[in-house]
């Protein structure tokens, strides 16, 4: 008997400077790029500026259009790199 395989969702695919969330970390960031690890990742830098941080590729999500659901996420200060 064979069973059912359903495909893996597609991977959100931002465009470079887009604002996104990233599920991972808990964080809004701005896409800069792909990842170069072994799994797909990318790249993504805090809205006001920071460092950059790689996370997986599964994890990034669209922001909701809406101004209020976007204030309403908490805004972390950047760290020092």
């Amino acid at each position: 008997m064979t069973t059912r395989r359903t495909p893996p969702p597609a991977l959100y695919t931002p465009r470079v400077g887009e604002l996104v969330r990233d599920e991972k970390h808990g964080l809004n960031g701005i896409y800069m790029g792909p990842g170069f690890s072994k799994h797909p990742t990318v790249y993504l830098r805090p809205e006001r500026g920071g460092c950059e941080w790689e996370t997986p590729a599964s994890e990034v999500q669209p922001l909701a259009a809406e101004p209020e659901l976007r204030s309403a996420r908490p805004v972390r200060k950047a760290r020092p790199c």
